[in-house]
């Protein structure tokens, strides 16, 4: 099972995520670029739409609703995220005011809504971790977000730090001590040339598979524990985009390695 996508950047909307490959149950999802003044349109359908501005301004629309010159951050190292929630049953229209990418995530969802804007100013911002393990988290969309499946945000890390360390899961529903969500990372580096490495294994060793991290790399997460870490020198994003049912994230650290916490 390779769960490793490498993203080349072109216009129009690339999907690099579907629904029953690779055992991704919920989530769809890919990037879209598009060129000043070009416009893109798509419907939710019985989904949920979350759309995250990786860079560039954009108007949208959704249904009645317009959203006008949002985003405006040059690049995902620039500034917060601006994105949009977009619940099932809405057509949508995005129009780029200059060069635009942004990424579009999906899943299946019957809860009913309206469209809603996620601001800057709205994105919930904390650091974690301490010294070679620290990094900060931007939540997009938390758990207190009246969404059906989805959660979204991005995390920096940088200089040769490690990220979703100590090690955790979420692949098994066992209340109050884990919960089933699958996930994905889309990565950026800076400067682009940079790299990473990303471990996902499970327990028994059954799943161990290490991947090389460039700029543009996603990876999907079914199951499996899944630590990251970037070269020193470089700084690391990841979009990071969760879905599961119900939408309680509760992950499982690897006792092997949680007493790295309290050392």
């Amino acid at each position: 099972m390779n769960l490793l996508r490498q993203y080349t950047p072109k216009d129009g909307y690339t999907a690099l995520v579907k629904p029953g490959k690779d055992g991704i149950e919920f989530l769809e999802a890919g990037v879209l670029r598009l060129s000043p003044g070009h416009v893109y349109r798509g419907a939710s359908e019985g989904c949920e739409v979350c759309i995250v501005l990786l860079g560039g301004l954009a108007n949208l629309t959704v249904g009645e609703t317009e959203f006008v010159s949002i985003g405006g951050r040059a690049n995902v190292f620039a500034g917060r995220a601006t994105a949009a929630y977009i619940p099932p049953g809405f057509k949508f229209k995005l129009e780029a005011i200059g060069a635009l990418e942004a990424f579009m995530a999906r899943s299946e969802s019957d809860l009913p809504g309206e469209p809603r804007l996620v601001g800057p100013e709205k994105v919930k911002v904390s650091t974690r971790g301490r010294e070679g393990l620290e990094r900060t988290v931007h939540q997009i969309i938390d758990p207190g977000f009246p969404a059906k499946r989805l959660l979204v945000g991005e995390t920096f890390s940088r200089d040769g730090r490690w990220s979703s360390y100590p090690p955790h899961k979420h692949d098994t529903s066992s209340p109050p001590d884990e919960t089933r969500m699958e996930e994905l990372y889309f990565f950026k580096l800076d400067p682009p040339q940079g790299f990473g490495f990303q471990r996902v294994y499970s327990a028994e060793k059954k799943l161990d598979e290490a991947y090389v991290l460039r700029d543009n790399s996603l990876v999907k997460l079914p199951a499996g524990y899944h630590p990251v870490a970037v070269a020193p020198g470089y700084s690391m994003y990841y979009l990071w985009v969760l879905a599961g049912e119900p939408r309680n994230f509760i992950p499982r650290e690897d006792p092997d390695h949680a007493w790295v916490k309290d050392r």
